[in-house]
């Protein structure tokens, strides 16, 4: 007897009613559409190129750059004149117009005059009177003395004595005269304040009726508005690498060299208004270990005021050159900085920097004496969208950095390159500043010297 066990099991085709059956089953349906969709758009097998990174490269520039420290300042008036009143009394008339500009000798202020009029008149008649006695006294002692010299014997010697005394007492007294109308009339021309020079006037301080004492109440201020300066602090060791750099020049830096700077308002962007340095002073605050310099700027426009808050930099080098690179393509690994540059045949490599300070919307770095290869958690936060300057060390300036897609490849990786064009080169113009104020000297020294052999 054969075992039906052994043979073959067949299988039965699903008929239509168990096919409705099982369609019933929820979410049965929606994964055989799933899997015949899936077997209808299966496509050929990615090829090697496409599934490479795309990366964005760029070539770097090459420009001239300055190093510079900034500082904080306040921009101050060239001249400040405070306006006080000379005489005593009450004031009639105020004619300026508050916040104004004025001219040296315009009138400010009118003080009531009567009183000082009348001590003007007073002293002119004492010197009247003083005129007059000084006369009589000097005819008296010239009989006198010309009858004593006749030998009459009508003039003692004594009384000789007192008439010459007399009228050097009366020669005296005229002076003395002289000298009292002379400050009477000062007084009388104090009573109209007038500007002692040209400048944007404050407000008034004292209105008419109000009494104001002499050389004690204060009636306003004057500052001048045209040239400005700038006054800042800076530290010893950036004073020290200024008298380093100039000390090959044979010159004074201050008063040949002039340092260029740039100034930078609260609610500027870019360093828009130079000047030169003009003052340094003559010791370091041991306090806090700077020393106060001084800038002066033109101020054609006016915007510039006394007391502004600004942002000075001084440039600490000469100008040199420099490649640049966008500042995104700075990655860190661990704290060192780096970028990645296409080499043969597309592939990553690895270049370890060390970045310096901005300068300009450019960054300088160094190249660094350990060359690595990046971790696997070198893709760190990125830095404030400037340039970077790189020593030529680190890049030859012809090589295509990644500029784009630095977090999706690794050294030694080949990639599909997307060039982009070349970034402009930032304006510099402290470098440009301080070029025109090396050639400066340079020329005077010339000029010096030609002057000097031609005798």
């Amino acid at each position: 007897m054969s075992d039906s066990s052994a043979q073959p099991r067949l299988v039965r085709p699903v008929s239509r009613a168990r096919w409705r059956r099982l369609l019933r089953i929820p979410g049965l349906a929606l994964i055989l559409v799933g899997i015949v969709a899936a077997g209808c758009n299966r496509g050929p097998p990615q090829t090697k190129e496409a599934k490479k990174v795309e990366v964005v490269v760029s070539k770097p520039i090459t420009a001239q750059v300055t190093d510079y420290q900034d500082f904080t300042g306040r921009v101050d008036a060239i001249k400040t004149v405070d306006i006080r009143a000379r005489v005593t009394g009450y004031v009639n008339e105020v004619p300026f117009k508050e916040g104004d500009l004025v001219k040296e000798g315009d009138l400010l202020f009118v003080i009531d005059p009567r009183p000082y009029k009348n001590a003007l008149d007073a002293a002119k008649a004492q010197v009247v009177t003083a005129e007059a006695n000084l006369k009589l006294a000097q005819i008296t002692y010239r009989r006198s003395k010309d009858a004593a010299d006749r030998g009459l014997g009508v003039v003692s010697p004594l009384e000789l004595d007192q008439n010459r005394a007399q009228a050097e007492r009366a020669a005296g007294d005229l002076q003395q005269a002289q000298a009292n109308l002379e400050m009477a009339q000062l007084n009388m021309d104090w009573t109209e304040v007038r500007a002692p020079l040209s400048g944007r006037i404050s407000r008034r301080n004292i209105d008419p009726g109000n009494e104001v004492k002499a050389d004690d109440t204060l009636l306003t201020t004057i500052v001048t508005e045209g040239p400005m300066y700038v006054y800042f602090d800076v530290d010893e060791r950036t004073y020290l690498d200024l008298v380093a750099l100039v000390r090959s020049s044979q010159t004074n830096w201050l008063s040949e060299l002039q340092f260029p700077v740039l100034v930078r308002l609260a609610n500027e962007e870019k360093f828009a208004h130079p000047g030169k340095i003009n003052f340094l002073d003559n010791r370091v605050n041991v306090s806090t270990g700077t020393i106060r310099m001084r800038g002066q700027l033109d101020n054609a426009t006016g915007i510039l005021k006394s007391g502004l808050f600004a942002r000075v930099r001084l440039p600490i080098g000469a100008p040199s050159d420099a490649i640049l690179v966008p500042d995104e393509t700075l990655q860190s690994d661990q704290g060192r900085k780096y970028v990645y540059v296409i080499g043969k045949d597309n592939k990553i490599e690895y270049r370890s920097v060390e970045p310096g300070q901005a300068i300009e919307g450019l960054r300088q770095v160094t190249q660094d004496s350990q060359e690595g290869e990046p971790s696997p958690e070198s893709a760190g936060p990125r830095m404030e969208p400037v340039l970077l300057r790189v020593i030529k060390k680190g890049l030859k300036g012809d090589e295509q950095v990644v500029v784009e897609g630095m977090q999706q490849v690794r050294p030694k990786m080949e990639v599909r390159v997307k060039p982009q064009p070349q970034p402009q080169p930032a304006e510099q113009p402290l470098t440009e500043l301080l070029k025109t104020a090396w050639r400066a000297p340079e020329a005077r020294l010339q000029r010096q010297g030609d002057k000097e052999t031609r005798r």
